[in-house]
């Protein structure tokens, strides 16, 4: 009688268990944005973060993935804190406003010591790494990365890298190509690097270290020049990498992707990740990731969060790195 009992019992909580189950799944597949869904950004247009969301917002839009109007807003200014606080303050508990996730929103955080953290928001998905390459003013003399290196060993501090906020992957990597190669570069940062790149065509810095969406158009005009990439590129035939030109420094990914503010419901998180998900099948996805030479790189749910928790504690340790040394 009590075998009877408890195969009864376990049986109704399969059922109970089934039942909620498919209560949640139906809920989630209900929950629909509002009327406007915002994606925000701290960086200016033409920013690679800036275009990400724009052609996400193109590829949601084209294949009717969503019924809300979409609009990218470009919050720039106080070093990205102006963005990171509508999104994650002002913007708390709101399911239709996202954020474009990029390195920025861990280390602009820690440089500023803000209590708006990159652990404010709400993760929902990175999507693709962009690469990096090191491009110079067309009208230098320098050939190649030899020359370059050549040329800051002649005039230490002399040779200037333009970027975003200091502690974005292209000012450490800058910071430890020259470390590597025993010169000094100068760094001047910018409000983001779509600025850096400006400055780079007026001859106001020597090189940056940034993705083709931003710069191919340049190089296609004759403006400006690669040197090395940190992946082979098809963009670039012949262009050699920093590995196969023999330097080991690192780089810590450039990626894109959303973040939501805090307080929302898992019945919205669980919407946008399929929405990417099924962004990412479009064809206007494809072609973007095609064209700027993007990796693929989909990580969420926990794989996510313990990604996020790792570069926190990277980027901080770089940090406390470079403020000893200063």
């Amino acid at each position: 009688m009590q075998h009877r009992l408890l195969v009864v019992l376990s049986r109704s909580c399969l059922i109970m268990a089934a039942t909620l189950f498919t209560a949640l799944a139906a809920q989630a597949a209900e929950w629909q944005p509002g009327e406007r869904v915002v994606l925000a950004t701290h960086a200016g247009p033409g920013s690679g973060i800036d275009m990400f969301l724009r052609q996400v917002a193109n590829a949601w839009e084209k294949n009717k993935l969503i019924s809300s109007r979409i609009s990218v807003e470009n919050m720039s200014g106080a070093g990205g804190d102006r963005a990171r606080r509508h999104v994650a303050v002002q913007s708390r508990g709101n399911p239709n406003v996202l954020i474009g996730f990029t390195p920025q929103l861990i280390v602009g955080p820690l440089n500023a010591k803000s209590d708006v953290t990159v652990k404010s928001f709400t993760p929902v998905a990175i999507a693709v790494v962009e690469p990096m390459v090191l491009y110079i003013h067309a009208g230098l003399p320098w050939k190649n990365m030899k020359d370059m290196i050549a040329g800051a060993r002649q005039k230490p501090r002399a040779v200037l890298q333009g970027g975003g906020g200091f502690g974005a992957p292209p000012s450490i990597a800058g910071r430890d190509l020259a470390r590597e190669m025993g010169v000094e570069f100068s760094y001047t940062p910018f409000r983001s690097s779509a600025e850096a790149v400006v400055a780079l065509l007026g001859g106001h810095v020597h090189f940056v270290l940034e993705q083709p969406s931003e710069t191919d158009q340049h190089v296609k005009s004759g403006r400006l020049r690669p040197l090395a990439s940190l992946y082979p590129s098809e963009l670039y035939p012949g262009l050699p990498t920093f590995a196969s030109l023999g330097y080991k420094f690192r780089v810590l990914k450039q990626f894109r992707g959303l973040m939501a503010p805090p307080g929302i419901a898992p019945e919205a998180v669980a919407y946008y990740v399929s929405l990417m998900e099924r962004t990412r099948q479009t064809p206007e996805w494809k072609n973007y990731v095609k064209q700027n030479e993007l990796v693929e790189e989909w990580i969420v749910g926990a794989d996510l969060a313990a990604f996020i928790d790792s570069e926190e504690k990277r980027y901080a340790g770089v940090l406390a790195e470079i403020a000893a040394k200063k």
